[in-house]
């Protein structure tokens, strides 16, 4: 068999990206093709030669994936592909997108009985709905929309067919607090509903609240009995017990006698928590510097009446002022603007914590105030997190570190961020115009507890481009946190323009010592071609092309295809120690692209 170039030849695509980044793979006038025939390619893995382009020969998956119309076809809905079978030969076939189904209706307040004299109210809020995916660690479906009070909504979705999940419908009444009576949300609280949606609903009224739901009423004082208005109550917990927590409550806003109630949604799952925090005495005003109060484990058996007391030891509104400095490339101490500075103070009495929390911004000098109280029972719990902007060189992030260990207050000093090194090449040419991202991986995430993971999923992820001249990068990551060491993933996408498939270095161990000297980033390890210079070579592309067409069989131009590795791999939520039970490891995104005039779509897999 003649033998045909290398696949990894680096060579200019002519008007899209390659790749993740999305676009046509046809060579344009004056590159040479990668094929002239069927023999230039490896026909013992079925590839053929098509538009100067080797087809085929496919990594093994699994496979899933999501196509979706332009955002100007209403006519057409996106659908999941759990299975997507890719044949030797590269070419996927029709991709059939559907016309959709409307699921519909008005919000209003709860009417006694459908028999009563009622003339239901007419509320506003926010309308989400979501389906889980169809293919394990897929993005499923979720989409949202505001509703006017007395409008309607008609959202278009996929038709429901057999086998599949319905269609969640969570309804949240509209927050917003008005100067002359009351907001949807202070009315009635949260709903939440299974819809399957074989065909177009007629616009139904849904109804929000009901005569029994449980409440959890009382007051709220200082600790001389007085009682606290403008305090902002509500509840939080579940729907559904491997979601995070959300608002389940109507909202009530304490009156000068501390009073308060609030109605809890229902099909709730385990306890609530009480949380009030206080709020402006004014639309216009800015939040007083005051403890919210958190009242956490209570049961959803019976409604509940809870009287709440502040302490007498949290002391007076007083502020915190902070340099935030770190350390330039040539050691001098230098201030750190824009990062984000959080102090948090809590005392904890049995159920019942009252927290006081302040989050600004440094200025261009690295100045930063924070408000807080003054008083014994706080002193003592203050902690500070911050956060430098994005690829800092200047330090890294500080979490929930105790202010009685900062010796140099009111100096803040960054700790060292680590630089990650490398060149990135393709076909053993340097990659040029390349993205690389560096994202903590879910080996680092759940090594950590719920709380560190939220901060380090709040993170900027440290990003940068290869020069037009070569392959080289530098990104700087933070070690540890929490003395926890971290995993991250490269996330690299090669510039339109080159054949180079979109690739993911997944888990990178940051070396386990305190030196932090730069680590010089190598892939594969080791080698299978050591004569080849040092740096990250990515892998081999396939090539697989198909068409995108609507439920008439015409073409469909601007619709995106995006294909997934669907994991198999579930042993590392047994290795870390604070893996959701569901382990939803994501699947892994492998390429996306869009359609052209003909519907044809043209994608580069990572072998």
């Amino acid at each position: 068999m003649t033998a045909r170039p290398r696949r990894s030849l680096v060579l200019a695509a002519s008007a899209a990206a390659a790749a993740a980044l999305g676009g046509c793979l046809s060579v344009p006038e004056g590159v040479a093709p990668m094929c002239h025939s069927n023999n230039d390619c490896d026909r013992s893995h079925g590839e053929v030669c098509e538009e100067g382009v080797c087809w085929g020969n496919p990594p093994p998956g699994p496979y899933a994936a999501v196509v979706s119309p332009p955002s100007s076809r209403q006519d057409l809905v996106a659908r999941e592909i759990p299975q997507l079978a890719i044949p030797d030969i590269g070419w996927i076939g029709d991709l059939t997108l559907e016309p959709p189904v409307l699921l519909s209706g008005k919000l209003v307040a709860f009417c006694p009985s459908p028999l009563a004299a009622c003339d239901p109210t007419p509320l506003a809020g926010t309308v989400t709905v979501s389906r889980p995916p169809q293919f394990r660690g897929g993005p499923g479906f979720k989409a949202t929309l505001n509703v006017a009070a007395g409008g309607s909504f008609a959202m278009p979705v996929r038709r429901t067919q057999t086998g599949d999940d319905p269609y969640t419908v969570t309804i949240v009444p509209d927050a917003t607090r008005q100067v002359m009576g009351r907001s949807a949300a202070e009315i009635v609280p949260p709903r939440r509903m299974q819809v399957p949606v074989s065909d177009n609903l007629a616009i139904q009224s849904i109804g929000l609240g009901g005569a029994d739901l449980l409440t959890i009423s009382g007051t709220l004082r200082d600790s001389s009995g007085a009682g606290l208005a403008n305090y902002r109550v509500s509840a939080f917990g579940h729907w559904d017990p491997t979601e995070p927590v959300v608002e389940v409550s109507t909202v009530s806003y304490t009156d000068a006698n501390g009073a308060y109630s609030v109605t809890l949604s229902d099909d709730l799952t385990g306890t609530v928590e009480l949380v009030g925090r206080p709020v402006p005495a004014t639309s216009t005003g800015a939040p007083p510097t005051a403890a919210s109060v958190h009242v956490g484990g209570l049961d959803l058996t019976r409604s509940l009446t809870r009287d709440l007391v502040l302490p007498g030891n949290l002391g007076k509104p007083a502020t915190l002022s902070l340099q935030i400095q770190g350390l330039d490339d040539t050691g001098n101490i230098v201030p750190v603007s824009a990062a984000q500075v959080s102090l948090t103070g809590t005392l904890t009495d049995s159920l019942t914590s009252f927290t006081v929390s302040d989050t600004e911004v440094a200025d261009a000098s690295g100045q930063v105030t924070l408000k807080r109280l003054d008083g014994d029972g706080l002193a003592a719990s203050y902690r500070l997190s911050v956060t430098p902007p994005a690829s800092s060189n200047l330090g890294g992030v500080i979490f929930d570190q105790k202010l009685s260990t900062f010796t140099t207050l009111p100096m803040v000093r960054l700790p060292p961020r680590l630089a990650l090194r490398g060149k990135l090449f393709y076909g053993d040419q340097p990659l040029a115009n390349a993205t690389i991202t560096a994202r903590p991986s879910l080996r680092f995430l759940w090594a950590l507890d719920a709380t560190a993971q939220v901060f380090v999923a709040s993170i900027p992820p440290a990003t940068t481009n290869t020069p037009t001249a070569g392959g080289d990068f530098l990104l700087r990551v933070d070690p540890s946190i929490a003395q926890t060491w971290g995993y991250y993933d490269l996330v690299i996408e090669p510039a339109a323009g080159t054949r180079a498939p979109s690739f993911v270095l997944s888990e990178f161990p940051i070396p386990r010592n305190l030196a932090l000297d730069p680590v010089t980033i190598t892939y594969p390890v080791p080698d299978p071609d050591p004569s080849r210079p040092a740096g990250i070579h990515l892998p081999d592309a396939a090539f697989i092309h198909g068409r995108v067409a609507g439920p008439d069989g015409k073409s469909v131009e601007g619709a995106e295809l995006r294909v997934y590795e669907v994991s198999t791999q579930l042993t590392l939520c047994s290795e870390v120690a604070h893996a959701p039970a569901s382990c939803p490891i994501p699947a892994a995104l492998q390429a996306r692209s869009t359609t052209d005039a003909d519907g044809t779509v043209r994608l580069a897999l990572p072998r």
